[in-house]
């Protein structure tokens, strides 16, 4: 366990107590150590500066040195040397006081055993190695913690007290770390999101989580504002009812606006990509759709006329291919932009919808509608609800295996609620977050575009449930009919 050959000082000016001292400690330690004896702590001091020592035994009364003194010239010359007080008096107050200054033990003449030096050695130098491993330990989290890239801060969550802060947390804060622990950590959070900042952290707090994540807007002394990412964790109890969290908080004001500028131009993009489909689906309708109905007029009356064979055959067959034309043709229309949505409004489209899903699919569906009539002035809203809902039954005739799907829609404060069931094989997570499940992020970039939620469950071989709010600014309510303005 130990290293042959411990160098030990021995600071003793009695000669007699020197040689019993040498004697007791070789028949503990035999030539696993050797022994110098000083009488001097001048001496000592001298020594300490040319040798490797591994164990200080100092006598408190010396000829130039007595008491707690002798301990704090030890101390201060070798603060890393084990000291082990030898004294004449069983004294424990003396003790206490030499354990405070930086004793590993106190050591009374006369009752020194083979047992007891050797604990002594063995345990001084131990603590010794425990408290110089603690304070590099320190250090380098000192270090660490004035050096990190990312904002730390010690806070008393409950108290709101800041215990520390490093120079990066207040710079992204823009406060000096004077002015912060002087202040509650909730000061610095925009008056926006108090509210939702202190139950994030009573959530935090009442649950036991061993982290928690949560994003918040700081406004900075000079008025700015910016996102920061925080991240807390429990660190280490002050009391039985004091905690000290570790805070490490990272400036996100520039990834919230390339996300927020991501999100303008997705929106862009998918108005651009209505009204080129609405476009489209128009002149499929208005002009190929007359052209080809034109066009099978006329080949009805040709076939009226012309009865001879095989030109009678041939036009019949013609007209029954336009038909066919026109018939797609008004298939194509009416996905790119259904007329139902212009003409009957949003709860009509859906209405419609799912009349196509029952029909097309042989799917047996319902819907239920506490919203008797449903229209927005903003066409977009529209689209959006249209279009979700479109998708999500899509990927249940694509994925689900249904053979019932459940609509429901009704009001929910200021939000549309609408929930889409299916009793299909009911999708996994790992479907959910799959990043190329396109149709999923369409739907949640569609919702977040208006300050909507979008949530998707599924339970296996029992289905799955598609949930969406989307907020109408109400402007009024009248039998039922819901007016955005």
């Amino acid at each position: 366990m130990f290293t042959p050959r411990i160098h030990i000082l021995l600071i003793e000016d009695n000669e007699a107590d020197a040689i019993l001292v040498q004697s007791d400690l070789q028949q503990a330690m035999g030539d696993q150590m050797t022994v110098t004896h000083v009488e001097r702590l001048s001496s000592a001091l001298e020594l300490i500066q040319q040798e490797s020592i591994d164990l200080i035994l100092s006598d408190l009364t010396l000829p130039d040195s007595d008491g707690i003194t002798t301990i704090n010239q030890l101390r201060k010359h070798a603060p890393s040397i084990p000291i082990a007080v030898l004294s004449f008096r069983d004294d424990e107050k003396l003790a206490i006081k030499a354990i405070k200054a930086g004793a590993q033990d106190y050591l009374v003449k006369g009752s020194l055993t083979e047992g007891v030096l050797a604990r002594v050695i063995r345990y001084s130098i131990e603590r010794k190695r425990i408290e110089e491993s603690n304070r590099k330990a320190q250090n380098r989290f000192q270090t660490i913690f004035e050096k990190a890239p990312l904002g730390i801060a010690l806070i008393n969550l409950q108290t709101g007290r800041y215990y520390d802060v490093n120079p990066k947390y207040a710079s992204i804060v823009g406060r000096c770390v004077d002015e912060l622990i002087n202040i509650n950590h909730t000061d610095i959070i925009h008056p926006d999101d108090f509210q939702s900042y202190q139950y994030d952290i009573s959530l935090f707090l009442n649950n036991g989580f061993a982290d928690y994540k949560l994003e918040k807007r700081v406004l900075h002394h000079d008025g700015s504002i910016i996102w920061i990412e925080i991240f807390i964790v429990p660190f280490e109890a002050i009391t039985n009812d004091e905690i000290c969290y570790l805070c490490m908080i990272e400036d996100i004001t520039e990834r919230k606006q390339m996300i927020e500028n991501l999100r303008q131009l997705t929106a862009h993009l998918q108005d651009v990509r209505e009204e080129e489909r609405t476009r489209i689906g128009r002149e499929i309708h208005d002009v190929l759709g007359g052209t080809l109905t034109v066009l099978r007029m006329d080949l009805d009356w040709l076939s009226k006329k012309i009865n001879a064979e095989p030109m009678h055959e041939r036009i019949e067959s013609l007209y029954q291919l336009t038909g066919e034309a026109i018939e797609t043709a008004r298939r194509v229309s009416v996905n790119l932009r259904p007329n139902v949505l212009d003409n009957l409004g949003l709860l009509g489209a859906i209405e419609w919808l799912v009349r196509e899903l029952e029909q097309r699919k042989n799917i047996d569906c319902t819907l239920e509608s506490t919203i008797s009539n449903l229209s927005c002035h903003n066409k977009n809203y529209e689209t959006t609800i249209f279009r979700i809902i479109q998708e999500a039954f899509i990927n249940i005739t694509r994925h689900s295996n249904a053979t019932k799907v459940d609509v429901e829609l009704f009001e929910d404060e200021d939000d549309v609620v609408i929930t889409i069931k299916d009793n299909g094989v009911g999708i996994t997570e790992s479907q959910i977050l799959n990043p190329q499940s396109f149709g999923i992020i369409g739907m949640n970039e569609r919702t977040q575009q208006y300050g909507g939620k979008f949530e998707i469950s599924g339970t296996p071989l029992q289905g799955s449930v598609v949930m969406l709010k989307i907020p109408l600014v109400i402007a009024a309510t009248c039998d039922g009919e819901l007016i955005n303005d």
